[in-house]
């Protein structure tokens, strides 16, 4: 499948419309934002006006945006993705969903003679983590576009399996950060300087926990989003997460007093709210 389509092109949008144009792949691009489709244009892609048209002109239709209900409004009415489907067709879900979304699609796209697999991300020092669900037939056509956006890209399960391993990444790193904002947070009450935790510990903090700046990228409120869908699947499958609930809930009220563009390091602001009578005193 050498022409693709690719919805969305934010962060990881605008990542893979570089890398698949690297590798001698026809694109076709679509998003809201005229300036990222014009940037693209300017790469070598195709434009397309609508989801429709991008399907049509396309032999697998990559969706990179933000969650659910972006994923829905692409893929519905008389100029969704679903209106452009031919039998042979391949949508690649890279976005972060609910599994239950993607097991629609999937029947959706099969009853048009279409396959469907869900794909989502997760940075790495070495790149990307791609995580596919689906047929195996299907994993097998999205694999050679899916190696030239991951670094590794491994075969979970059924489609929305992919999710629920994403799902498992994202507690873990949502959890990780607010045992690391609290470390900082009780370090510098003590009196210590919290890089310490690094430097003398040698435990890996990350340096952003020590900022005041969290602008760039918006990523906290996607996490607030996913952590949304992890509480979903916690109750759906009698699941308990008593940790990841009152971190949802941090996630939650620092979304409501910060920036929207905050990246996820933004929630130590709870923990320095919290403490900012007695460090005043």
């Amino acid at each position: 499948m050498k022409r693709v389509g690719l919805i969305g092109l934010g962060n990881m949008g605008r990542f893979y419309a570089q890398r698949l144009l690297e590798a001698g792949f026809s694109l076709t691009a679509l998003d809201i934002d005229p300036k990222k489709v014009e940037w693209t244009k300017s790469l070598g892609a195709s434009v397309a006006l609508s989801p429709k048209e991008l399907a049509q002109k396309s032999e697998a239709i990559l969706l990179a945006v933000p969650g659910n209900k972006e994923v829905e409004a692409v893929m519905e009415g008389d100029d969704g993705v679903l209106c452009g489907l031919t039998s042979g067709q391949l949508v690649i879900n890279t976005s972060t969903t609910h599994p239950s979304i993607d097991i629609y699609y999937e029947q959706e796209c099969l009853r048009r003679g279409s396959g469907y697999v869900d794909a989502p991300v997760t940075w790495r020092p070495q790149g990307l983590i791609v995580m596919v669900g689906g047929t195996p037939e299907n994993f097998a056509h999205a694999k050679p576009i899916l190696e030239f956006i991951g670094y590794k890209v491994v075969y979970v399960g059924p489609v929305g399996y992919g999710q629920k391993l994403k799902a498992v990444n994202q507690l873990i790193g949502a959890c990780q950060l607010a045992v690391w904002s609290e470390a900082a947070e009780f370090a510098k009450g003590l009196g210590l300087d919290p890089k310490l935790i690094r430097d003398a510990l040698e435990l890996p903090m990350p340096e952003s926990i020590l900022g005041e700046n969290f602008s760039g990228g918006g990523q906290l409120a996607l996490h607030y989003k996913d952590l949304g869908y992890i509480v979903d699947l916690a109750h759906e499958h009698e699941i308990a997460i008593p940790l990841t609930m009152l971190v949802h809930e941090i996630f939650k009220t620092t979304r409501r007093y910060g920036s929207p563009d905050w990246t996820q390091p933004g929630i130590v602001t709870f923990w320095r709210r919290l403490n900012l009578k007695q460090q005043d005193e």
